[in-house]
């Protein structure tokens, strides 16, 4: 039998999550709805969704009135994490919060192949 989207959704997040040092992840709507998640007791995913996509259009929204092309990433350092926003397509948003000791390199490099293929299951008729 044919895994449903949210199944192949609920595969990319669970693999993204073996790389380590992530606290959360999660596939948000551009409209800031939680699409899929996987969060800590401690992070609630619908708000975390929210904020992701009002950052995410605040910098398409600079991006715009400067003429600088399409956002690819948007990285956020805090005290005690990393928050990063990744588009998968033109539909979503690839977030993560990792830790603050976290690879950056390698989490970027996965994330590029985990918002491709969010992309591509989205895209499915």
């Amino acid at each position: 039998m044919a895994k449903t989207k949210m199944e192949k959704l609920d595969d990319v997040l669970s693999a993204f999550m073996q790389v380590g040092q992530i606290r959360a992840a999660g596939i948000v709507s551009k409209e800031g709805l939680l699409i899929n998640a996987r969060t800590p007791p401690d992070v609630d995913a619908r708000i975390f969704s929210a904020l992701c996509s009002t950052i995410m259009g605040a910098a398409e929204a600079a991006s715009g009135q400067m003429n600088t092309g399409g956002v690819s990433e948007i990285t956020v350092r805090t005290e005690k994490g990393i928050i990063i926003l990744k588009p998968a397509g033109e539909k979503a948003i690839f977030t993560a919060l990792a830790e603050p000791e976290a690879q950056l390199g390698l989490l970027l490099f996965e994330m590029d192949s985990r918002a491709a293929q969010v992309d591509e299951i989205l895209r499915e008729m």
